[in-house]
């Protein structure tokens, strides 16, 4: 859990009795890993699943080994990687673990490669850990406010497709080459005049970016939690000509307050359907509903 006081709190669920219908959470630790005027404002776990990345509200950018039951002091085991000029709202790793992008409210998205020697619990025989840098970037022209949602699809030879949400109420796939100009694939907007799109789930994919002629189209279906405009259900879809678009299948907009959490179950029900939990700030109401 990122709290608003600068630390990163540990929890394990247990079963009493060996009852999984009486779960209980117990802490385990706090690791201050910052002032406490700092924010954490989100946090992302490595593929390696031992370190986390962590964008705050100071717009530092860093990254950090993650050991419950170390005792060092965790104020010196944290890694800087790039820093916002306003705060930094949100963060992904790559899928190879190789690198991070990060976004703020600056408008502007940012990625850097990772030095995977810098991780502590690295695994020296793995392949993984031998990569071809990137050159940091920082791309200001694609966002009309805060970027806060990042959620990358794919990367291959020919670049990576990532999804990002903003303050503009808009959301975006990107393609972002090896080398060369970022560009914008597709775009919706999303919102309803007073949100932004805050965070991105997938909850189904569907051949993302397939070339075989035997497919005839990909698409993934998304989450969307859009502050005050509520809850999207959001499909981005891939015609057989390779043009991306955005649809929005489904609205909750049962939330009087700002929309800025939002999960669903792996699995589908009986039916077919996703459960899903909303959240809203102000107003504190947690709403569970299907799709």
């Amino acid at each position: 859990m990122a709290t608003s006081t600068g630390s990163i709190d540990l929890y394990q669920l247990q079963h009493e009795s060996q009852s999984f219908l009486h779960p209980v959470i117990k802490p385990i630790r706090s690791l201050q890993y910052f002032p406490k005027d700092v924010l954490v404002t989100a946090f992302s776990w490595h593929p390696d699943g031992r370190t986390v990345g962590m964008s705050l509200s100071s717009g530092t950018v860093c990254l950090s080994s993650i050991d419950p039951f170390s005792q060092n002091d965790p104020k010196d085991s944290h890694v800087d990687l790039m820093v916002h000029e306003q705060e930094a709202w949100t963060l992904a790793f790559t899928p190879d673990g190789c690198g991070v992008f990060s976004g703020g409210d600056d408008s502007t998205l940012r990625f850097t490669s990772i030095d995977v020697d810098q991780l502590i619990y690295r695994d020296a025989s793995k392949e993984s850990n031998t990569h071809t840098t990137t050159m940091p970037w920082v791309e200001r022209r694609i966002h009309g406010a805060g970027v806060t949602a990042i959620l990358p699809l794919r990367t291959d030879d020919n670049g990576s497709l990532v999804l990002t949400g903003s303050y503009d109420e808009h959301i975006r796939l990107l393609h972002i080459p090896p080398i060369g100009r970022r560009t914008v694939v597709a775009e919706a907007n999303i919102g309803n005049g007073d949100g932004g799109v805050w965070r991105l789930k997938c909850l189904r994919v569907a051949q993302i970016g397939s070339t075989s002629t035997d497919i005839a189209d990909s698409e993934i279906i998304l989450l969307a939690s859009c502050m005050r405009a509520g809850a999207r259900i959001v499909k981005l879809h891939q015609a057989v000509d390779g043009q991306w678009q955005f649809e929005v299948l489904a609205k909750f907009e049962e939330h009087k307050s700002m929309n800025y959490g939002s999960d669903s179950q792996s699995a589908l029900n009986s039916r077919g359907q996703h459960t899903i939990i909303t959240t809203s700030f102000y107003d504190r109401l947690l709403c569970l509903w299907r799709y």
